[in-house]
């Protein structure tokens, strides 16, 4: 699944605080980040321009991180920030940028990190439909499409579901496999 974010202000705060709601859409979204791509853009606007790649099969959950830093040893603050913020994370991408405003010479810097942290509750019982069957579609893949090599009992037990689930979700599969 690819998800697109843009924010876009007159200044860095107003801009990072637009970035900052809009990127509550990852908490409700499955999975975890596989790629990402940030842009950012200075000038009479602040710009930023996020591309991801989500991945269904990881669970964990994700979140974008942006900070500024103004004034004095900008890019040395910045590195502070955002260090504090990202402890214990998986890193997928991350940039930053210095502007200085023309009128008032103030230097800002700014950085934005997309990250995925491992969910403490991590366990299979807890996954959303679509998670699991990206979890089952792999492992059929990775079996060559043969349904008898798979547990089902086993695999219900896993998921917390009955065995019927896991039957209707290899049928979906091979139904989604059959059409592609």
């Amino acid at each position: 699944m690819l998800l697109f974010i843009e924010c876009e202000a007159a200044s860095v705060e107003g801009c990072l605080r637009e970035l900052e709601e809009k990127a509550k859409i990852l908490e409700k979204t499955p999975g975890a980040i596989e790629r990402a791509k940030i842009e950012l853009s200075f000038g009479a606007f602040m710009d930023i321009k996020i591309a991801l790649k989500i991945d269904p099969t990881r669970n964990t959950e994700k979140y974008i991180i942006a900070e500024y830093a103004s004034g004095k040893n900008v890019v040395e603050e910045l590195q502070k920030r955002m260090q504090m913020r990202i402890k214990d994370s998986e890193i997928v991408d991350f940039t930053f940028g210095t502007y200085t405003m023309p009128a008032t010479r103030r230097k800002y810097a700014v950085g934005v990190a997309v990250i995925n942290r491992p969910r403490e509750d991590a366990s299979f019982e807890n996954l959303t439909i679509e998670e699991r069957r990206a979890i089952l579609r792999k492992a059929l893949e990775l079996f060559g499409w043969n349904v008898k090599v798979l547990n089902i009992s086993e695999l219900a037990r896993l998921f917390g579901v009955s065995r019927d689930s896991i039957y209707n979700d290899i049928e979906q599969i091979l139904k989604e496999k059959k059409q592609s």
